[in-house]
């Protein structure tokens, strides 16, 4: 019984460790303590952690328990509220879950090393990539496109220059990968300013749906596991990073959300990042300074900022270009086809018409697919009327490929007009 006694008494006892005023903070009735978190790559980011009444008073006892919760800093709850010129940690009542960043601006010396992964980066579009920059540091709240670089060589920068961003604004930027994107727990990353990922592979329609969605919002539902959803004001910065230059994501277009560019690779001799990096972290107190005293080069024109034809890029189309569907191309490129050898400019067809003229090139198609195109699609209506129309069709027994008759029924029009805006010319 003693033993057993001796023993309860020992674990018992508080596990005593240094505290240090600071420590912790109460937000919205839950304590949090301070502490040095592990990360992937060897360094330690510090964060605060919940905690309980329960576990300071086993850990430091009922004594120090007192003198902790007497000094502990208190607030009504936390927001986010993006600040870099002016950061305020903590807003009326509220602590502020933005972080300050590391660098502070600082006149007097060049930036040679970020010009130069800048110019490689935004090519003729230099200037407007220091607007993007300078929109991020300077007025944080600002919507932006999203910026997708691209290109199936390896050694170009582009994750180089995430990694730049990293360094900037630091917790306030983060890595996640295609299944974060489309996961339903989002806590990680949705509440940051800069969200970069560095292989995208989102080719499904829904995932793009969603990147698009959350670039234009004001507001996100937040949720990790096990607790509720919280609604998050959005402010992120999306830039995506591939090596698929046809269809990394999926784009119609409509799509001005997305700024597409296409990075050359770099000279092997300038491939040594970790020695470029270092060079770019001694720079950006001077960067951010240039940044500060900067002209804009464009103006507010968009709810994205930059107007859609200043970021329109060959990069931009030929993505446009693949994301079109199987059969989109199949009929609309058939059309198109058959207006030049008819020298025609308009062309009516039923859905049961299109139907024997795509089997008639060996296409099988379901008459629901067809529908879901001209209707859901291309947001079409057949005429109300029946009418009478002439019918173009492939025709073996002529000379000419496609031949005429009449035919009557409700059927739709097509133009040339229509039909090669589907695809966008680079």
């Amino acid at each position: 019984m003693t033993k057993i006694k001796e023993k309860r008494d020992a674990q018992e006892q508080p596990i005593v460790e240094k505290y240090e005023k600071g420590m912790f903070i109460e937000v919205g009735g839950q304590i949090r303590k301070k502490s040095q978190v592990p990360m992937p790559d060897g360094s330690f980011e510090e964060r605060f952690i919940d905690w309980s009444i329960e576990t300071i008073r086993r850990r430091y006892g009922n004594d120090m328990t007192k003198h902790i919760i007497d000094e502990m800093p208190n607030y009504d709850g936390e927001v986010i509220v993006p600040q870099h010129i002016n950061y305020q940690p903590v807003i009326g009542r509220y602590l502020n879950a933005y972080k300050p960043l590391k660098y502070a601006p600082m006149p007097g010396a060049n930036w040679e090393h970020v010009e130069k992964l800048m110019r490689h980066i935004f090519e003729e579009h230099y200037e407007m990539g220091l607007d993007y920059v300078q929109l991020i540091y300077c007025q944080p709240t600002q919507k932006l496109p999203v910026l997708l670089l691209v290109s199936e060589e390896n050694g170009t920068g582009k994750s180089t220059f995430c990694n730049f961003l990293r360094l900037i604004f630091g917790e306030n930027a983060t890595e996640v990968t295609n299944d974060n994107l489309r996961s339903q727990f989002t806590s990680t990353w949705l509440s940051k300013l800069i969200v970069y990922i560095e292989e995208t592979l989102l080719d499904r329609r829904e995932d793009s749906e969603k990147i698009k969605n959350l670039v234009t919002a004001n507001t996100a539902q937040s949720e990790a596991k096990g607790k509720d959803r919280v609604e998050v004001p959005l402010y992120a910065k999306f830039i995506m990073c591939s090596n698929d230059e046809e269809r990394p994501v999926s784009l119609s277009p409509e799509d001005t959300r997305f700024w597409v560019r296409k990075v050359r690779p770099l000279p092997k001799n300038e491939r040594n990042t970790s020695n470029f990096l270092q060079e770019v972290e001694k720079e950006i107190p001077y960067f951010l300074h240039f940044l500060i005293h900067r002209q804009l080069s464009t103006t507010c024109e968009d709810r994205l900022w930059f107007r859609r034809d200043l970021i329109e890029t060959d990069a931009w189309r030929k993505i446009v270009n693949s994301s079109r569907g199987i059969l989109e191309k199949q009929v609309s490129e058939l059309l198109l086809e058959i207006m030049e050898n008819c020298d025609l400019d308009v062309l009516r067809y039923s859905a049961t018409d299109l139907i024997r003229l795509l089997n008639y090139d060996g296409l099988k198609v379901e008459r629901v697919a067809v529908r879901r195109l001209l209707q859901e699609k291309w947001k079409m209506k057949p005429d109300p009327r029946t009418q009478r129309y002439d019918l173009f069709m492939q025709d073996a027994t002529r000379s000419e490929k496609y031949s005429s008759s009449s035919s009557t029924g409700k059927c739709y029009k097509f133009t040339r007009e229509f039909l090669q805006s589907l695809t966008i010319k680079n």
